[in-house]
């Protein structure tokens, strides 16, 4: 029985680098397919927030930051295994739509064309950075 407690840690891991890779399926892994970041980013750091894509939550753990470049995104160091950083061209954001759940407000960025995936953001995420999106945009 003492052979449980040395097992645990093991059996832990174990789910939890499956969990993660089946989390990544769902969404992380076609964004990075097509938009894999190789650099170190330099831009905006709005932080910590939630986000939802392909329908996958990611609440409080991912990282965001922008720059004239566009929009770039990573998971807290617990996700990361399977989830590499991925930075999505401001061209390739096709439609910025408005969404509502009960008394929460959302934007939802469709990505790509054909759309490759949908990240749903709290509208005050997306207000953050939204003025600096738009001079970014007329340039």
């Amino acid at each position: 029985m003492e052979y449980l407690v040395y097992l645990f840690p093991i059996f832990f891991i174990s789910i939890w680098v499956f969990v993660t890779c089946i989390i990544s399926k769902f969404g992380w892994s076609d964004l990075v397919s097509h938009y894999k970041a190789n650099d170190k980013f330099v831009g905006k750091r709005i932080g910590l927030i939630s986000a939802s894509i392909n329908k996958t939550n990611y609440n409080n753990s991912l990282l965001l930051e922008y720059n004239s470049e566009g929009l770039y995104l990573k998971p807290i160091i617990l996700f990361r295994l399977f989830h590499d950083p991925i930075l999505i061209p401001w061209k390739a954001i096709k439609e910025v739509r408005d969404k509502k759940f009960i008394f929460l407000d959302f934007k939802e960025l469709i990505i790509g064309d054909p759309p490759v995936a949908v990240i749903k953001l709290n509208e005050k995420t997306f207000a953050k950075m939204e003025k600096d999106i738009l001079s970014i945009n007329s340039k």
